[in-house]
């Protein structure tokens, strides 16, 4: 089984533990409405526009709505059990992140963790190289991305402006995408600055 296929079967276990009104990280939104995200994004391709740009918000908010107020709590969480068939042929590709991430954003506002193995950690880590990417563009300073569990480090970027982030995988991908985590984050407070409005504006 994928890392994927296991943060899907233990984030459809936990939201279907905690039931629809669980609070989640995600702002405005308790379980049943990730749940509800997580059900169009693979299944209502008229949706998709709405989730990576901001003009189309509206629409795919008006979709998930129609969706939660449609469909049963309990069928939601046995339809995303499995993979729709917009991501079927990618899965492993593109919900190795966006698993992790919402299962993490459950997981947190519950007052629980997960303990990744080392093995589920080097899976996250070119991830997070692809995520320090584009903040780093956005950001236009020079990036010293340090990995804690191995002492792995990776420049990107260059120029004299630098911010130092170091952490596990698994928390710097929180970190780039939005989240709470547990990074180090060394910068002066002009980059610092400009890091952290290119992470809140992604």
């Amino acid at each position: 089984m994928s890392f994927a296929s296991r943060q899907r079967a233990a984030l459809a276990d936990l939201l279907e533990e905690l039931g629809p009104f669980a609070p989640t990280e995600c702002d405005g939104w308790q379980t049943q409405d990730l749940a509800a995200h997580l059900y169009i994004r693979e299944r209502r391709l008229d949706a998709l526009p709405g989730i990576g740009l901001e003009r189309f918000a509206g629409k795919t908010d008006q979709i998930q709505q129609e969706v939660l107020h449609s469909m049963d709590y309990p069928d939601l969480v046995r339809e995303i059990r499995t993979p729709g068939w917009i991501m079927r042929p990618l899965d492993k590709l593109v919900n190795t992140s966006e698993l992790f991430i919402h299962h993490e954003d459950v997981l947190r506002a519950n007052g629980r963790s997960q303990r990744l193995t080392p093995k589920e950690q080097a899976e996250l880590w070119p991830l997070v190289g692809v995520m320090a990417r584009r903040v780093q563009a956005k950001a236009g300073i020079q990036l010293r991305l340090g990995r804690l569990d191995t002492g792995e480090e990776k420049q990107i970027g260059t120029g004299s402006r630098i911010a130092h982030l170091r952490g596990l995988p698994s928390e710097l991908l929180l970190h780039l995408t939005g989240r709470q985590s547990d990074v180090e984050l060394i910068a002066d407070p002009p980059v610092l600055d400009r890091w952290e409005g290119s992470v809140a504006s992604l």
